[in-house]
């Protein structure tokens, strides 16, 4: 099939080329129309309309261009509801992956045009159904074994490391709050907006996920209501051991105790790093045990597999 991945930036690494690139592993012809640009005119408040209602003009003449069969969308905000409307019209199935809680980042008039919504949040899946939407499907975020991975830590930072429970991410005030609670343990931080902090990508975070003994993530308050954010599958596939807030679907991804260590409020929290950084080989042993889960089911192969999959038996498109 000849797909259009329409997605925020053609950027390696990024969401969106981790779909296109499965696409064409598995054979598909993949065409590429990314929507965000870095330049003053996306940028700057008094010309972002005039930029985005040109840009969508251009998306339009895309589709009447390249005639795809399926146009997969990742997150795409700044798309109008009467373009994609007339995409549909084209013939092509509209398909949407969106990475966040759409309840509050994503016009509703939007959703309801997709063919099919993917969304990791259970939540808005539930809300969205019960007012009458039927073209909704719950998919989970996943990894990607070419970027999330074990790798080697060099010995004085594997030394630095030792003992640690990391948090990678950048600041916001809850989790400012957290760090600040934890005080009395070994928590270090990067990313923006920490003191010192900026981006650490590639394999400079994959080093501080495999050298830290545990690693921290809290899920942001409001845009993981009872989904699991891509964090939690990029630390399980590197191996990493990581302590995660419980949320409802997080046993149907990973067993907590065995594959995660879970918390439900913040004594529980202290109980698990006072014990685990106490237990090293154990932190590990459980790190091991979230990898295999992650390469096993988890992937972003699953996850295309699985749109494929729905496309077919929902929209009637193989």
């Amino acid at each position: 099939m000849r797909w259009l991945v329409v997605l925020p930036y053609a950027r390696a690494g990024l969401m969106g080329m981790d779909f296109a690139d499965e696409l064409r592993t598995l054979g598909h012809d993949v065409d590429l129309f990314p929507y965000r640009r870095d330049n003053v005119l996306y940028k700057n408040r008094s010309t972002k309309l005039a930029y985005q209602r040109a840009l969508n003009r251009r998306l339009e003449r895309r589709v009447r261009e390249t005639r795809p069969d399926v146009v997969l969308v990742v997150k795409g905000g700044p798309l109008a509801p009467e373009v994609l409307h007339r995409i549909k019209r084209s013939g092509a199935a509209l398909l949407n992956f969106f990475p966040d809680n759409p309840l509050w980042m994503m016009p509703f008039e939007q959703i309801e045009t997709y063919d099919l919504f993917f969304t990791k949040e259970r939540y808005a899946l539930r809300q969205l159904e019960t007012i009458g939407l039927r073209n909704l499907y719950y998919l989970p975020m996943y990894c990607v074994p070419s970027l999330h991975h074990p790798v080697p830590v060099a010995a004085a930072q594997a030394a630095e490391l030792r003992g640690v429970v990391a948090l990678v991410g950048a600041r916001y005030p809850y989790r400012e709050r957290l760090v600040r609670e934890l005080a009395d343990y070994p928590v270090r931080v990067w990313g923006p907006g920490w003191r010192g902090g900026g981006f650490v990508t590639g394999d400079a975070k994959l080093a501080i996920y495999c050298g830290a003994t545990l690693s921290l993530n809290p899920h942001h308050p409001m845009n993981d209501i009872v989904g699991v954010n891509t964090r939690a599958f990029e630390l399980a596939a590197t191996g990493a051991c990581q302590v995660v807030d419980l949320k409802e679907e997080l046993p149907h991804l990973f067993k907590p105790g065995d594959e995660v260590l879970a918390y439900r409020d913040l004594p529980e929290l202290r109980r698990q790093l006072t014990y685990f950084l106490a237990h090293p080989d154990e932190a590990r042993a459980i790190g091991d045990n979230a990898r295999r889960r992650a390469l096993a089911e988890h992937t972003v192969r699953h996850r295309v597999e699985e749109m494929i999959a729905a496309l077919r038996d929902r929209v009637g498109r193989a």
